[in-house]
């Protein structure tokens, strides 16, 4: 029996569009071969859908249930598309090409349509990155001045940076969590329709991950239109990220001084926590001042590593891991109502939202009789 295609009556008026596809099963980590599968086709059959062929209602119904989304998704246009020049990645040579497209295309979905339509309904913080146009950053110094600029005008004064996430959100930023994001993908940022920083969930070292921060907004200042991931372009959103978060004068004066070829741990240690940084970063920037020789930053260096302390160091749990709120806090701001025509607006489903992005959905209060 010949089977019935009911595309054109369950969506009149629309055009189904393949990038769609391509865009979700990336952002799944699914491969051609497992779409094939899931519709009992040919991987070359699979291809085709991303490439102008229209799936049948079925096959429809069986792509919105493997990757998760609703039918209306592929249907909708890419408004803010991203492309890997816009993309700045850390630990760029140890992430495959497929784990780089996968992360891409989790955040164009959530960027594009979720964002997107969040914003219609919240006003976020006014976005305060500044726009530094040609401005020369090829020394040291020249960040260290540009780092301390911006700490001006934002009026933070000299002192430790209390929670690097809740200032990056301030000023305008997004910064999300994604469950899949791993070692191989330390920190992730782009400047698209709004300023946007992935963390990585799998890092549990509290100043790590507000150095990624503040080296993401390094880059965001920096390197806009810029393809970063080369050696240069990474040292200088470390140097930016050393200066934002320990401001020359204060460190200087702060930092505590060797005893005779050892440092002083217990007074690095109250450094760490009072700053909120690593022992490692505390050693990087004190020789970038020029307060320690190369020669002993690099004793320090190999005492954590052979101390076991590349990852996790001694005291970091004494520190509380930042998270971001401001998303969760756009979406606790909605009605039950608002919440259901926005989600359907997306073509994103909860289980998308709960279990990729780690975010809690609105419920519908019960109605008394």
């Amino acid at each position: 029996m010949k089977q019935t295609n009911l595309f054109s009556q369950n969506h009149a008026g629309e055009s189904y569009n393949c990038d769609q596809l391509r865009l979700a099963r990336l952002a799944a980590g699914k491969s051609l071969v497992e779409l094939g599968e899931a519709l009992e086709v040919t991987r070359q059959y699979a291809h085709k859908l991303e490439v102008g062929a229209t799936p049948s209602d079925e096959q429809l119904a069986k792509l919105a249930e493997l990757l998760k989304v609703s039918e209306s998704f592929f249907f909708s246009a890419r408004k803010r598309p991203i492309e890997i020049e816009q993309c700045h990645f850390r630990s760029l040579r140890t992430s495959t090409q497929t784990l780089k497209k996968t992360v891409m295309s989790q955040v164009e979905m959530f960027d594009d349509h979720f964002v997107r339509h969040l914003e219609e309904e919240i006003d976020f913080p006014e976005i305060r990155i500044p726009d530094i146009g040609d401005t020369d950053i090829s020394s040291v110094a020249q960040i260290e001045g540009l780092a301390e600029k911006f700490r001006r005008d934002l009026g933070l004064g000299l002192g430790p940076i209390s929670n690097m996430i809740k200032l990056t959100e301030v000023i305008g930023c997004l910064v999300l969590n994604i469950k899949e994001v791993d070692d191989k993908v330390d920190a992730f940022s782009l400047f698209n329709g709004r300023p946007l920083i992935v963390r990585n969930t799998a890092k549990q070292s509290p100043c790590r991950l507000r150095f990624d921060v503040a080296h993401e907004l390094g880059h965001l200042v920096m390197h806009q239109g810029v393809e970063t991931g080369c050696r240069k372009t990474e040292e200088q959103a470390n140097n930016f990220a050393s200066a934002f978060l320990m401001p020359r004068a204060s460190f200087s004066a702060e930092f505590p001084r060797m005893r005779g070829r050892n440092f002083n741990w217990d007074a690095l240690s109250e450094m760490k926590l009072r700053w909120g940084v690593s022992y490692k970063a505390l050693i990087y920037r004190a020789n970038k001042l020029g307060l320690i020789t190369p020669e002993k930053a690099k004793s320090g260096f190999t005492y954590l590593n052979r101390s076991g302390q590349t990852k996790v160091e001694e005291n970091d749990d004494k520190l509380s891991l930042e998270q971001p709120s401001m998303i969760q806090s756009a979406i606790n701001m909605l009605d039950f109502y608002t919440w259901k025509t926005l989600l359907k607006a997306s073509g994103l489903t909860e289980d998308i939202l709960i279990n990729r992005y780690m975010l809690s959905v609105p419920k519908a209060h019960l109605r008394s009789v």
